[in-house]
């Protein structure tokens, strides 16, 4: 009869050196710096397109599409002013944005009323 018998490790280190091949994965040398880098070209893009999501409404920044034209202008203060001008309805709707966030009305224009009054005015009238 052949009958093999092993002799239990002492302390149990044969299961635990199994158990911490099959827990713990082998690290590569070169880990560590690979994520160092990685991390940095992250919060380094971070700062690079930072400015890019942070600026303000300029008046070259015109959409067009279909019966509406878009534009953002510079406002008075703090605040930048976003106009849309409907072809359709021949209304010009002025906004402004607070703190890059808010988008308030701020009055809603008739546009054949507008050139009324103005011609009115240049002619002399009220």
């Amino acid at each position: 009869m052949n009958t093999t018998h092993k002799e239990p490790c002492p302390h149990g280190s044969e299961n635990r050196a199994t158990e911490n091949r099959a827990t713990n994965h082998p690290r590569h040398p070169s880990e560590g710096p690979l994520l160092l880098c990685a991390l940095l070209l992250a919060v380094f893009l971070g700062v690079v397109l930072s400015p890019i999501f942070n600026q303000p409404a300029r008046a070259e920044m015109v959409a067009e599409s279909d019966h509406l034209v878009v534009m953002t202008a510079k406002g008075g203060g703090s605040e930048d002013i976003f106009l849309v001008l409907d072809n359709r309805t021949e209304q010009l709707t002025v906004y402004t944005i607070s703190n890059q966030n808010t988008l308030d009305l701020v009055q809603r224009l008739e546009l054949p009323d507008l050139f009324q009054a103005a011609r009115a005015k240049r002619l002399g009238g009220n």
